[in-house]
């Protein structure tokens, strides 16, 4: 199974905006340089962050994107549910009539521990905050 790299992204752009503190907006192209993307995936993604409210663009020359609220304020929780999906765990489709026992019940099975794994994951992200990531890097 292949995993996105929406969320990291999202942390590292977002970490770059925080340690730029009040210098004003930075630009798609600069963030895109420290993640070593394309400008045009930033500016999607930022657009995403946009409709979340954690960060803010600002257009014209020099404009370009800030965070909206203060980094301690964001947590990884936050970023996360701005960019991917809130399921974490994604079930194949499963056939409740079917004759094969695991095919008719994996999803009853499942979805209690999955549940409560998704919970666990997105706690332990509400902890952290983009503060929190930006002041760790030296």
């Amino acid at each position: 199974m292949l995993s996105s790299s929406r969320f990291i992204v999202a942390v590292h752009a977002m970490s770059v905006l925080a340690r730029n503190g009040n210098c004003g907006p930075l630009c798609s192209a600069r963030v895109a340089a420290s993640v070593h993307t394309n400008p045009v995936v930033i500016r999607r993604l930022m657009g995403e962050l946009e409709r979340a409210r954690l960060v803010k663009s600002v257009a014209g020359r020099s404009g370009g994107f800030q965070l909206n609220r203060d980094p301690a304020d964001i947590s990884l929780a936050d970023v996360y549910f701005a960019v991917e999906d809130e399921n974490v765990f994604r079930m194949h489709k499963t056939d409740p009539s079917s004759p094969c026992p695991v095919a008719a019940q994996l999803g009853r099975v499942l979805t209690v521990p999955l549940k409560a794994a998704e919970c666990a994951f997105h706690s332990s992200l509400a902890k952290t905050s983009i503060r929190d990531v930006a002041m760790a890097i030296v």
